[in-house]
């Protein structure tokens, strides 16, 4: 039997974060819990609803957004009580909020990983081009709020030690898996 894992996958807007969680949630069978859903619910909206705040502001507040991996961390509870290996995917970037989750491996048993997505700038801008113009894209993430994310983004030092995997999600989708999987069957096996 396979032991309970959360897999956190994070990082930057438009780094691959989401396309990765759903590849994986198929592959693997595990259900993913999105900030931007969880986010969007919680304000009583749509996934897909446009919220173009500013950075910070409205339900990017940090109060809202303690709100939302509060809600994040309830559901992948649910799940791991129930037997269920989860994913979850946001940007988290306070360490606080890494913490938790890391604390609720503990609870529970389960072995966690993370997995910090990145690519280079110009595929950064390349995504969020693409992003605006798809009226099914979840996230509110936009050029102009990138900057103020990166500047907002805690340090990893609280993951010394922990299973991560920097992973350059701008290079083609076999690489990327491979690495990926590597990553699991470590952090499984």
């Amino acid at each position: 039997m396979e032991p309970l894992v959360i897999l956190v996958i994070f990082g930057l807007i438009a780094t691959g974060k989401t396309t990765l969680a759903r590849t994986l949630s198929r592959q693997q069978g595990w259900p993913v819990i999105h900030s931007d859903v969880v986010r969007k619910h919680l304000a009583g909206l749509t996934p897909t609803s446009r919220v173009p705040e500013a950075f910070g502001a409205g339900i990017y507040t940090a109060d809202f957004s303690r709100r939302t991996y509060a809600e994040m961390l309830r559901q992948a509870r649910q799940y791991l009580a129930a037997g269920a290996s989860v994913i979850v995917d946001g940007s988290f970037k306070r360490s606080p909020d890494r913490g938790a989750i890391r604390q609720l491996a503990e609870e529970h048993g389960a072995r966690i990983g993370f997995i910090y997505c990145t690519c280079s700038p110009g595929e950064v801008q390349r995504r969020l081009g693409q992003r605006q113009q798809n009226r099914q894209a979840i996230s509110d993430g936009r050029p102009e709020i990138l900057a103020a994310q990166e500047q907002d983004f805690d340090i990893l030092d609280d993951l010394k030690g922990m299973p991560l995997l920097y992973l350059d999600t701008g290079r083609p989708a076999t690489a990327v898996l491979q690495d990926v999987n590597r990553f699991l069957d470590m952090l499984i096996h």
